[in-house]
């Protein structure tokens, strides 16, 4: 059986009234994971979409956005805006902010995948899966080729990583 899931709840809408690129279609479990019972925790569901205020709970952990990393400097999470980086989550574009370049550089080194999220103008965080660095280009006709693609930026590219997703 086949369930219409809304991506995003608008305010006085019914359910019938909302555009069509709010709606996705899930079999029954699937859309039941999007609706837990109450104090049931979610399970990340590939292609769900999720409110900010949902990934604490269900990471266990406070994603502070970008890359999230623990006391030890453990990236455990990417959260990545596609107004900066278009072809997120396969490509990320980190600045030449020095925090941004080391959190960066810290992702490369580490060989563990982490949960992986896109957000872009309309819905909430879109969770695309389990990813980790696969390799990294500091080539300056490759930035210079993604600076052109990311409209949204305000900041230059300092680097380009190449994410590959746990199979």
């Amino acid at each position: 059986m086949l369930h219409v899931h809304h991506k995003q709840y608008l305010p006085q809408r019914e359910p019938w009234e909302y555009p069509l690129e709010n709606l996705i279609t899930y079999c029954e479990k699937c859309h039941e994971g999007h609706h837990p019972e109450p104090n049931q925790r979610r399970q990340l569901v590939e292609g769900g979409f999720y409110r900010w205020s949902e990934l604490p709970a269900m990471l266990g952990f406070e994603p502070r956005g970008y890359l999230s990393q623990d006391a030890a400097g453990v990236v455990r999470c990417g959260c990545f805006r596609l107004d900066y980086n278009p072809d997120a989550p396969d490509i990320v574009l980190p600045g030449t902010d020095e925090f941004i370049a080391r959190q960066a550089l810290k992702f490369h080194e580490q060989r563990s995948f982490v949960p992986v999220f896109v957000k872009g103008s309309d819905f909430g965080w879109e969770y695309c899966g389990r990813y980790r660095v696969e390799g990294l280009t500091r080539s300056e006709a490759e930035i210079s080729l993604h600076e052109h693609r990311a409209k949204g930026r305000d900041a230059a590219i300092s680097m380009v990583l190449f994410l590959q997703k746990e199979s």
